[in-house]
């Protein structure tokens, strides 16, 4: 009797011990999943804002008085009759279960044009457990990719190759009635290649069938728009064309969809910075200035003075536009230049390219065309109504040539028409200045034509000069850098690991792509 009154108690004492700890543990246990449901309630308010976005591409660009989510002091501008005193608005995650947790939002679109993505500060409530995560939600462009071609023929406006013109299927008449070569070939049109010697390292896609000669390194593959890489059982070979055999670091080609790339220069017109018009010779500083050359026009604050301007020496000391653009649009008139008339020594007596009875139209003095080299610091696009002409090194004020990106600056290049490497030469062919191995860290779109290199198919490098870029090259047609005979360049692009989150400002964005969110981090709770 004894013994089992004793085992009662101690089954007592037990039961009662496990009971306290349970009730103890309780508030823990609640408190936990009200942290995790916050989160969760948090991430639901920027997949909200995120949704809004797809369905309204604009969205962003004014104050949603309905949106309850909204509300509050802390969103700009607007008509709703909000103040900073305005309490924030919570949006229920599961309509009509108040016990589901809310959401609230407040969103800065002060980064939308100097850096392409929205900021959304999302704060989760569940049963008083608050939690705010801050999200960039951008829609991202060509910057996505280390390299990026419309069509992979020469560029119909390249007269060395078409001296009669392209016909229409090789874009003659302009890239609506040009062919990709996947559906059924095309005839006519002069196909670039991929060379033994070239490396490629980002992120690559093509819109048509890359041509391939020898062992290309593409390092991060490539993907292409081709609908017979898609084709089941699958075959790597199926995603190119030519005898070659791409060194692909072990993964595949992979089959994706058009990739449409926006040709909206004519816009940079009216973005902020500073505005020059005809020829302009820019070089940047390193501590954050520029020198420049102009004689047709300028506009923009600390921009320059026309008067000096258009001196021997230009101005220098002007300070780069930093989150805004240079811009350089066309004159009136355009006339062959004359040696010398667009400043600094440009262009050369004798290069063939621009002065004399064979100068090519699109460098007539008068063009909106942009001479550019230095090293930069600051953040900036350089765009320009027709040509930018790369005259030497352009590098980063806190980057060593030949090193990944790093620091603040950031350089975008965008061409009305193309974007182009200098190499001058003479009417007999012979260099004015020859090729050595060129750094380009920027981001490139030429919006009508392509990347390439003046004369590629002069001089001799015997294939060792390298074109080395990194950032992202996004063009119409495949520019031709160099030659099987041992003319220009091989190519060395590697991509600027930083456009994964951010790009040069006012850079252009894909227009069929939808809005997601680039990077999430959690702050102190904003509620």
């Amino acid at each position: 009797m004894i013994m089992v009154m004793a085992s009662i108690t101690v089954l007592t004492l037990l039961i009662t011990a496990a009971v306290g700890y349970a009730m103890a543990a309780m508030p823990q246990a609640r408190h936990d999943q009200d942290w995790n449901a916050a989160m969760a309630a948090a991430q639901s308010g920027v997949d909200d804002y995120v949704a809004r976005l797809n369905q309204n591409d604009s969205y962003w660009q004014t104050v949603d008085c309905t949106n309850t989510a909204l509300k509050g002091g802390k969103n700009g501008t607007n008509s709703c009759g909000w103040t900073t005193s305005t309490s924030p608005g919570w949006q229920l995650v599961e309509p009509g279960n108040s016990k589901g947790g809310q959401f609230h939002y407040d969103v800065s679109t002060a980064g939308i044009n100097s850096q392409g993505y929205v900021q959304v500060t999302s704060t989760g409530q569940v049963n008083g457990v608050s939690r705010t995560i801050q999200a960039n939600v951008g829609r991202g462009g060509s910057t996505n990719f280390l390299y990026y071609t419309d069509f992979e023929d020469a560029d119909p406006a390249n007269t060395y190759v078409y001296p009669s013109g392209a016909s229409t299927q090789c874009g003659g008449s302009g890239p609506t009635n040009a062919k990709y070569y996947w559906p059924s070939g095309r005839s006519g049109c002069v196909e670039i290649t991929f060379v033994g010697g070239d490396t490629l390292d980002g992120a690559v896609h093509f819109n048509d069938t890359p041509l391939i000669s020898g062992t290309p390194l593409f390092k991060k593959g490539f993907e292409t728009a081709d609908p017979n890489c898609a084709t089941t059982p699958y075959s790597e070979s199926n995603c190119y064309r030519g005898s070659g055999n791409p060194n692909l670091n072990g993964l595949n080609a992979q089959a994706v969809g058009l990739l449409n790339l926006p040709d909206n220069s004519n816009q940079f017109v009216n973005f902020p910075g500073c505005q020059y018009t005809g020829d302009t010779r820019i070089k940047f500083n390193s501590n954050g200035t520029m020198t420049v050359w102009n004689k047709g026009g300028v506009s923009g604050t600390n921009c320059g003075s026309a008067s000096q301007l258009a001196s021997t020496n230009g101005q220098s000391g002007i300070p780069v536009p930093t989150d805004q653009v240079i811009y350089v649009r066309n004159a009136a008139t355009q006339t062959k230049c004359t040696a010398g008339q667009i400043g600094d020594g440009l262009p050369l007596s004798g290069d063939v390219n621009i002065v004399g009875s064979n100068a090519l139209p699109q460098f007539y003095c008068g063009n909106g065309n942009l001479y550019v080299e230095g090293t930069l610091g600051g953040r900036v696009t350089a765009a320009a109504q027709n040509d930018i002409i790369v005259t030497n090194d352009l590098l980063l004020a806190n980057t060593t040539k030949g090193q990944p990106a790093t620091g603040p600056d950031m350089l975008g290049l965008v061409a009305g028409n193309s974007v182009v490497v200098y190499h001058p030469v003479n009417s007999s062919g012979n260099e004015l200045v020859s090729i050595s191995d060129r750094w380009i860290y920027g981001s490139i779109q030429t919006l009508q034509h392509s990347f390439w290199v003046q004369n590629y198919n002069n001089g001799s490098t015997a294939g060792t000069a390298k074109l080395h870029v990194r950032g992202s090259i996004a063009q119409r047609w495949r520019g031709i850098v160099g030659t099987s005979g041992g003319t220009g360049y091989l190519k060395d692009y590697g991509y600027d690991t930083r456009l994964k989150y951010t790009s040069p400002p006012y850079f252009p964005q894909w227009t069929n792509a939808v809005w997601k969110a680039t990077t999430t981090g959690e702050l102190k709770p904003a509620y």
